[in-house]
């Protein structure tokens, strides 16, 4: 099993909907004019509705949701105690939760994000299979890299020949195949606005040709898994890569996990043609449009933050993958998975970080020859918790929210070991084979912050995940001094 679990099977609604019933707002500063703010409902069986949490600057003019605010949200500031979380505090209280989780084969650090002390660490130098959480590194590469409200734009042009146009894909993978039906991207363009804007142009189309020359011709990366594609009947992680998508390829739209058709670029050229009224319009891949040639239609993607948000909140593999491509064309590499790698890597080094260990197949995690150490992605979160960019910060604001979004939003359960942590902690999980990881931040019991990256290798999921849940959701109450 290579994909995330427990699975967000449905399209998510926005973030804003689920800021509802809030009765308090803790506000953590952290120095460099940087605020981290944890929403909290006052209802615990309603955590799975009531619960965000954001990181903003309370002084600026609209930086609380005013939606929020309308609910009569009290604003609480919270000051970290005088006592600073130690080693020692922290190694105490975790002693048992990690003992549950087989230390030999137990990988993580926990990091003060407020004084970046590490307070734990237990070979977190070692490169490990990061799975999923490589998404943080290509998170904070596109966070760096690209301008959170850019877009990404596809069109149709004028063929070479009469009834020909040509559907010329700029990279966007969450175009929906029709206008109105559920997706895994909400808000997302669709097949229909590109129809309607070239039947408008008195058009009548007798062929579809594809230009997918906006990124390179490697479809599959190295530790990929074709049987990952799925089918019809089977799950799916990956497809083939292609700047032309409907639906990120999924035969079920609305599922996170569906099957994905394995040929997108034919797929949404199809979606194309039933969207013009003719299932049966002739179909070309493999063209090279003009130039010059006259733009019929074109549609916009949702903004590259969204597109983020919504790659980590689910674990989209093929979402992060497309964002990797972009960032590998914003910093001058080739749009292939080595391009995108080393645009990753670049970006991760210019912000100080050290990629010692690290190797990279892919920018989602999905292969097997991906290598990480632990460290790493802890000082990216740190990075991003403490940071004065606020297009960094929103690394952390976008991954999911124990108990209550994306691939945690059946964990972290009441009545649980990790019941504490429901609202409180985000991470970023990640699963593949025997390989389980989470990395995230969590407030301890006086309000600092601790940065966390735990990996553990050859082992049963259904008792790993809880297990190493527990040893998070310890230092939601933990002061660890």
């Amino acid at each position: 099993m290579r994909r995330d679990l427990p699975l967000a099977t449905n399209r998510s609604g926005s973030r804003r909907g689920l800021i509802i019933g809030l009765v308090l707002v803790l506000v953590v500063a952290l120095g460099a004019g940087a605020y981290f703010v944890f929403f909290r409902s006052s209802g615990e069986a309603d955590v799975a509705n009531s619960t965000s949490t954001t990181s903003v600057n309370p002084n600026e003019n609209g930086a609380i949701d005013p939606l929020v605010l309308a609910k009569g949200v009290q604003i609480t500031p919270v000051t970290p105690g005088p006592a600073a979380p130690s080693a020692a505090g922290v190694g105490a209280a975790l002693a048992g939760p990690i003992g549950a989780l087989a230390p030999a084969q137990f990988n993580g650090i926990i990091i003060d994000a407020a004084t970046d002390t590490t307070l734990l660490d237990t070979n977190a130098a070692a490169p490990q299979i990061p799975a999923s959480t490589a998404k943080l590194l290509t998170g904070a590469a596109v966070l760096t890299s690209l301008e959170p409200q850019a877009v990404l734009t596809t069109k149709v042009v004028q063929g070479s020949a009469p009834g020909a146009i040509v559907l010329v894909g700029g990279g966007d993978v969450t175009l929906s195949a029709r206008k109105g039906q559920e997706t895994m991207y909400p808000g997302a363009a669709s097949m229909t606005d590109l129809a309607t804007q070239i039947k408008a142009a008195g058009i009548t189309v007798t062929k579809i040709e594809t230009d997918t020359t906006r990124w390179g011709s490697d479809e599959l990366a190295e530790g990929w898994l074709a049987a990952d594609i799925g089918d019809a009947s089977n799950p799916g992680d990956i497809t083939h890569m292609s700047p032309i998508m409907v639906d990120g390829d999924r035969i079920k739209s609305g599922i996170n996990h569906s099957g994905r058709t394995g040929d997108p670029t034919n797929a949404a050229a199809k979606a194309l043609a039933v969207a013009l009224g003719n299932p049966a319009i002739a179909i070309t891949t493999g063209i090279t449009a003009d130039p010059s040639a006259a733009v019929l239609a074109s549609v916009t993607s949702q903004p590259i933050s969204v597109l983020l948000a919504q790659a980590l909140e689910n674990s989209d593999n093929i979402l992060a993958e497309a964002l990797g491509r972009e960032v590998a064309i914003k910093e001058g590499a080739p749009a292939t998975f080595g391009g995108a790698v080393s645009a990753i890597t670049l970006k991760l080094q210019q912000l100080g970080l050290d990629t010692a260990g690290m190797v990279l197949a892919d920018a989602s995690g999905i292969s097997n020859s991906d290598r990480v150490p632990p460290r790493l992605l802890a000082q990216v979160l740190a990075l991003a918790v403490k940071s004065g960019d606020t297009n960094l910060r929103d690394l952390v604001v976008g991954i999911p929210i124990a108990g209550a979004t994306g691939t945690l939003s059946d964990r972290f359960k009441a009545g649980t070991a990790s019941e504490a942590a429901r609202g409180w902690l985000r991470a970023k999980t990640g699963s593949l084979n025997a390989t389980y990881a989470l990395a995230g931040v969590v407030p301890g019991a006086d309000g600092r912050i601790f940065v966390f990256a735990f990996s553990v290798n050859n082992v049963n999921g259904e008792t790993t995940r809880p297990a190493m849940d527990a040893v998070a959701a310890t230092l939601r109450g933990c002061g660890c001094a």
